[in-house]
């Protein structure tokens, strides 16, 4: 069960390290914010808009890989557990 509230995470991914803030309402994620500015322009950067949909579409940090950009989509996923760990509370 989800603690309604807003959550922090950091993890790794290609070229730093990547941030994601959840915010639960009504035990649901209803809104991500990802912070790539770390991250390659042309892939990591470009695949922000395609891991907040999949994070929102599963409500969960089961999602695929962008393609082009593993490292990142790995490191929203472990900042998003992270995040969701902190949720459960």
């Amino acid at each position: 069960m989800l603690k309604d509230g807003t959550y922090d995470a950091e993890a790794r991914g290609m070229a730093g390290f990547v941030k994601a803030k959840l915010t639960i309402k009504d035990q649901k994620i209803a809104a991500v914010d990802l912070d790539l500015s770390t991250e390659t322009p042309q892939y990591g950067q470009k695949a922000e808009k395609q891991l907040k949909n999949e994070i929102l579409t599963n409500q969960s940090a089961d999602i695929d890989a962008v393609s082009g950009a593993t490292f990142t989509s790995n490191g929203v996923k472990e900042a998003v557990v992270d995040a969701l760990k902190q949720a459960t509370k």
